[in-house]
């Protein structure tokens, strides 16, 4: 048998099996790797993203329905499907997450991965939703990711800080993107994430979230813009009612108007104020949120106790989301 680039000559052509490409190696543009050898990878980058065609394998079985049991749908939103799984081999939960709609060409499937590389280059943080795996199945990526509860506190401000500081932010900060689990809150779905320099393509996340410099395209803080959208989440929430899509009411939000909340103290309807100020310049950034006096306090359990104990049902899409208001600082 010959043996051709090291390889039997048998597996070069692929001898009794039709042949199977391998996706190519994409360039994940949220690390900052210098390394000569990293760099060398991705030297010829026309002919390793020319034909952009992944597949799962030459015999057509679906890694999904192979590796996991689906146990139920668990978020619906408008690019994509979360669901709760059993994976077979180690009896452990996870949610795996897929598209709605299969990817029509090249430039679609590199805007999916882009969720996927921000995921791998934040690596662990016990705010971040723990990224597992990835792979493309029938023009579709799956992502395979912890499995949390759907919830909200302030403290998805921690997540922010752990992005901004790596140089990432997520544009579509909302209730159904932050989760809990083990009373540790997560943010979770990175597929408007971008860089904080713009030096990659800004999209535009869940306008009831956003503020008005994103509304004209005049995004020049992407980081502030994740603060405005904590900021309208943790109002929402509060006042118990959900954000218009238009409106009075709308228009005062990105005016830094809002209504005043019986039973929370000044400081802390001083401090969402802030962080919905019309001027991007002027929101706190989420290190001086953690660092605000009122968040101190209540790590020490004295005053700032929550005055509202109750869970608030919103329903987005289609799926009830449950909000626990028990961890806001009042």
């Amino acid at each position: 048998m010959e043996v051709q680039n090291g390889r039997p000559d048998s597996e070069a052509k692929g001898e009794g099996d039709s042949l199977v490409m391998p996706p190519p190696c994409v360039k994940n543009p949220y690390l900052n790797a210098t390394s000569s050898n990293y760099l060398d990878l991705f030297g010829d980058r026309r002919s390793k993203l020319a034909g952009f065609s992944p597949t799962i394998g030459g015999d057509g079985l679906s890694r999904y329905r192979t590796d996991f049991y689906e146990i139920e749908q668990i978020g619906l939103g408008h690019f994509g499907r979360v669901f709760k799984v059993l994976k077979r081999i180690d009896g452990c939960l996870y949610a795996v997450k897929c598209n709605i709609q299969p990817f029509r060409n090249d430039m679609e499937r590199m805007r999916g991965l882009m969720e996927v590389q921000a995921l791998a280059a934040l690596g662990s943080h016990e705010n971040i939703v723990g990224y597992y795996t990835s792979w493309f199945e029938n023009d579709q990526l799956y992502i395979q990711m912890e499995l949390c509860d759907q919830s909200l506190t302030v403290n998805g401000a921690k997540a922010l800080q752990f992005m901004h500081e790596h140089g990432i932010a997520h544009m579509d900060v909302k209730p159904e993107n932050i989760y809990i689990k083990n009373d540790i809150y997560k943010l979770g779905d990175f597929g408007c994430a971008t860089l904080t320099d713009r030096t990659l393509l800004v999209e535009e996340g869940d306008k009831r979230y956003m503020p008005l410099e994103m509304l004209n395209d005049k995004c020049e803080h992407p980081d502030k813009v994740d603060i405005f959208s904590l900021g309208a989440t943790i109002y929402e929430l509060v006042k118990g009612s959900p954000l218009p899509r238009s409106g009075p009411q709308f228009s005062h939000l990105r005016e830094g108007k809002i209504s005043l909340l019986p039973g929370y103290s000044v400081q802390f309807q001083s401090l969402l104020k802030a962080m919905i100020d019309p001027d991007p310049k002027k929101r706190p950034s989420a290190k001086e949120i953690i660092g605000h006096s009122i968040f101190e306090k209540t790590s020490r359990n004295t005053t700032h106790t929550l005055h509202i104990n109750r869970v608030l049902q919103v329903n987005r899409d289609g799926v009830q989301i449950e909000v626990d208001l028990r961890n806001y600082g009042s």
